[in-house]
């Protein structure tokens, strides 16, 4: 009679290779684990999460916050305001010139970051007749505009400059009286007339005349060109730390620079 077939013993040989298989991706989780940094108090209240499904008791406590002892306090505080304020200029910005395209009024205003916040540059040209300070029809329209952008953060100070080229007047100080009325007709207009949402908040104004002594970088003022684009009013939404902004808290910076003079022709 044939011999019957001896069973083997122990695993099946399939287990081998399960087991092998097991601890190579135990070794690899284990070295992923060691390279990994841990959160204290997030790894216990995973042990305790694991240790309740299984029916043992969740941990009791967790870790308190971990201060940074290398990184003093006063040094990393500014960095987040500073960041958050510089993103917000660079949204808005951009946002304000694609609604200057909209306009069509790309070759009249100019929408630039500056350190103190939003400013809208307008063409002089546009806006006043050569050497008026009245508003003409293209610069009340202009204005328009920007006063339904302005009226739109109803906290934020706003800065009014007029600029102008440097041609000679007879008046000693004429270029500096005609930068003040032009920057203060614009004033008027925004806290007056306004757009059809309603007027700028005279609270939040200021207005102040450089006359030729802020030219444009990079542009030589001695040609017609460059002469052309310092004349100028550039209308600033000033970005403060209180979020929407504040009003001028001291009221000697709300004081214009220059006061209200009313130019004759003559004297231009």
């Amino acid at each position: 009679m044939p011999k019957k077939e001896e069973k083997s013993s122990g695993a099946p040989e399939w287990m081998c290779t399960f087991s092998d298989m097991m601890s190579l991706l135990l070794c690899f989780f284990v070295l992923l684990f060691s390279m990994s940094t841990i959160d204290k108090k997030k790894m216990i209240q995973a042990v305790g999460s694991v240790r309740a499904a299984f029916g043992g008791r969740p941990s009791p406590y967790t870790v308190e916050t971990i201060q940074d002892e290398h990184t003093p306090p006063e040094l990393s505080r500014p960095a987040q305001p500073e960041r958050r304020l510089s993103y917000a200029k660079d949204e808005l910005r951009v946002e304000e010139q694609r609604k200057v395209r909209s306009w069509n009024l790309q070759n009249v205003i100019q929408v630039t970051g500056t350190e103190q916040g939003i400013t809208f540059r307008i063409s002089g040209d546009a806006l006043f007749d050569r050497g008026k300070a009245d508003l003409t029809v293209k610069g009340i329209y202009a204005l328009t505009k920007i006063a339904e952008e302005l009226i739109q953060f109803p906290s934020n100070p706003i800065l009014i400059e007029g600029h102008t080229d440097n041609t000679p007047t007879p008046d000693q100080y004429g270029n500096w009286l005609l930068g003040a009325n032009r920057a203060y007709n614009v004033m008027k207009y925004l806290v007056e007339m306004g757009c059809p949402f309603g007027q700028v908040n005279p609270k939040r104004i200021a207005y102040e005349s450089y006359a030729d002594t802020n030219p444009v970088p990079d542009v030589d003022e001695n040609t017609s060109i460059g002469r052309s684009l310092n004349r100028r009013v550039e209308i600033t939404l000033v970005q403060t730390d209180e979020g929407d902004g504040s009003y001028f808290r001291d009221p000697l910076v709300k004081n214009p620079r220059t006061p209200l003079i009313h130019l004759d022709d003559e004297n231009l």
